[in-house]
């Protein structure tokens, strides 16, 4: 008790986990991580005196607390009451007002949630906010984050390098690296003050490391049995589609060789020869005819192999991506955990791997089953990798998508008065508004073509796509391509003048800001060469967009997240966030009341007054709901269903 006690009068906790082959959280990551066996935690309250050749204050001290096998080197600092210690420990932590600090605090709080799955609640993290050196580093330079610890120590400190070594000397080089940790903090902290990054870090960054412990703790289930026979079947509609390739081209080939398939198609074809006033895209290195899909679209109409190639490519990606790449994340379970990077996009997004959800196709793949016997028709069969991921029984899965956020951002930075026009009408169609008004015909003779072909040029005017990118999408020339885009820019003249508004800026201040202060420099946009400048002028608006839209996306799970947790009886659980849409797990009794809470919450976001934020287009949520995720229908939420309190 005298420890714990000690622990709780601690002016700052420095936390690391350690594994089970002795190496720590700032250790180098491995490829196939070990697992956890402990905790190590040095309670400092000598926040002056240390040096870095005497790195433990006369008042600081050091505890291991473990979770499985204590390594040689730790077993000293071992403590003999164990496990009720460390969770205690643990629970202190999480309600601690005075500095906690970790590296990768997220990976420290999921370990807590799984070694403690019985005791400790997911609710338990909500609130709790461990500095992390990781986010704040990423955060102030978000275009090159350190790869690891002490590479972050390298850029931001001045102190020496530590080196690897083993028993005593190793206990020397962590408690050395744990008070490097805390000074580095400390350093990183004032350089987000002076920056004007430190709310968002304290209030946003933070709290999102709570909310990704929580979803990575939560178990997504899998129809594993489907799963299996859809890598079957697309494995036989690879080798059907394989033949077709060799019957086309009128010879055997290698169809994942792109260098035969260049031999087949150009040479020996001469597709190139018969491509009118058409201009196909060439590798960047050699210069070669390129075999990439924006190349094989613009030769598909005139010789079916390249169609053929097109299809085997999707079905190639849908196995070996999705659905196998899920099948080797689950091994022996009938359930994954999505692993949720906070500190690798430069936007400020969220990314996904093993598995990556966020690159789950949202449409499913209709697979033609070729017959073998005479007479009998052929079977299509539709191959849908979201269904194989379903709710636990009782509950159902929920999901709600900001609608068109990019382009409502584009209308509240760029103030068009004909884009703001488009959000006055709530229950219009954006993109067939959009197109109407770019062609300058009534809605009703808006075709789908010329919707789809609205949404891409105002999604290639957001992300900074060029004409040869957008002509590759479209199927298009780039003069056409061009076109496109000069036309968009004449009938919303305010978007061409904050998209050199956003330029100017960037060049007279060398940094942009999304609308809740998130930062990127970008030291290119003074650069010599026009190539250079151009792609950060690009990077420049994107990023003031696509930054804006992470900080709503963010606010938004954080809300959420605190409704939740505070609430006695709602239990929805986040599982995934892919770009705009949240998905959630809800018990089916709670269904319709969180659906209520979470639309209201999310286009509640459209002010926030603390930080200044008054966009001048409403925030539109659909919400959507199924008992699996491939096959979700829209949710109508009844006016009367006024957003309820989550408290009671």
């Amino acid at each position: 008790m005298q420890m714990l006690e000690k622990a709780g009068k601690a002016k700052a906790l420095v936390l690391t986990l350690v594994y089970q082959d002795g190496t720590t959280q700032l250790d180098p990551e491995q490829k196939l991580g070990p697992p956890v066996c402990g905790l190590l935690a040095l309670m400092k309250n000598d926040l002056d005196c240390s040096t870095p050749e005497d790195p433990l204050g006369p008042n600081d001290s050091l505890v291991y607390l473990k979770l499985e096998h204590t390594p040689a080197w730790a077993q000293q600092h071992a403590h003999t009451s164990q496990e009720h210690f460390t969770r205690d420990v643990l629970l202190q932590v999480l309600s601690r007002s005075q500095p906690v600090v970790c590296y990768k605090a997220k990976d420290f709080l999921r370990t807590a949630l799984q070694f403690y799955r019985r005791d400790l609640s997911w609710k338990r993290v909500a609130g709790c906010l461990i500095q992390d050196p990781q986010v704040s580093g990423w955060l102030l330079d978000p275009a090159n984050p350190s790869s690891c610890y002490q590479d972050l120590l390298n850029k931001h400190s001045k102190r020496p390098p530590t080196t690897s070594a083993l028993g005593v000397k190793k206990v020397s080089r962590v408690i050395s690296g744990l008070c490097s940790l805390f000074w580095l903090n400390m350093e990183l902290c004032s350089k987000l003050q002076s920056q004007g990054l430190w709310e968002l870090y304290s209030d946003m960054e933070l709290s999102m490391i709570s909310v990704l412990a929580a979803m990575e703790s939560h178990r997504i289930h899998v129809d594993k049995d489907a799963l299996k026979r859809t890598s079957d079947l697309l494995g036989t509609k690879m080798k059907q589609l394989e033949q077709e390739a060799h019957r086309a081209a009128g010879q055997m080939f290698l169809v994942t060789s792109n260098t035969q398939l260049r031999t087949v198609l150009f040479e020996k074809l001469c597709l190139h020869e018969r491509c009118e006033n058409k201009k196909l895209p060439k590798t960047v290195n050699k210069q070669q005819q390129s075999t990439s899909e924006a190349a094989l679209l613009q030769l598909q109409d005139l010789h079916p192999l390249p169609k053929i190639i097109l299809e085997y490519r999707q079905v190639h990606k849908i196995k070996s991506t999705f659905v196998d790449g899920i099948l080797s994340c689950m091994m022996s379970k009938n359930y994954i955990s999505s692993t949720w990077c906070q500190t690798s996009v430069v936007t400020g997004r969220i990314s996904a791997k093993h598995p990556n959800f966020q690159a789950l196709p949202r449409q499913p793949l209709q697979i033609t089953k070729k017959q073998y016997i005479q007479g009998k028709e052929e079977e299509v069969v539709t191959v849908h990798p979201r269904a194989m991921f379903i709710p636990q029984e009782g509950w159902t899965f929920l999901a709600a998508d900001f609608c068109q956020v990019e382009l409502r951002l584009l209308a509240h930075l760029s103030a068009d008065p004909e884009l703001l026009r488009i959000f006055t009408h709530p229950q219009a169609d954006v993109f067939t508004m959009l197109a109407s008004q770019w062609k300058g015909v009534s809605e009703v003779e808006v075709t789908s073509e010329d919707r789809e072909h609205a949404k891409r040029v105002v999604y290639s005017v957001v992300y900074g796509a060029g004409r040869e990118r957008l002509s590759g999408i479209l199927g298009v020339s780039g003069e056409q391509a061009s076109r496109f885009q000069d036309s968009f820019l004449q009938t919303y003249r305010e978007v061409q003048a904050f998209i050199q508004r956003t330029v100017q800026k960037c060049h007279n201040q060398g940094y942009v800001l999304s609308i809740m202060g998130r930062r990127r420099t970008l030291p290119n946009i003074n650069s010599p060469n026009w190539g250079v400048r151009m792609q950060a002028a690009r990077q420049a608006v994107n990023f003031v967009v696509q930054g804006s839209a992470a900080d709503l996306c963010k606010t938004a799970m954080i809300r959420i997240f605190n409704l939740v947790s505070s609430s006695g009886s709602l239990s929805a659980r986040l599982i995934a966030q892919l770009h705009d849409e949240l998905l959630y797990e809800v018990e089916d009794s709670q269904v319709e009341r969180f659906a209520a809470l979470v639309k209201s919450t999310m286009e509640s976001l459209q002010h926030i007054d603390h930080l200044g934020v008054h966009l001048k287009v409403p925030l539109k949520v659909a919400v959507s709901s199924g008992k699996s995720w491939g096959s979700m229908s829209e949710l109508h939420i009844p006016p009367s269903l006024s957003p309820p309190s989550p408290l009671h």
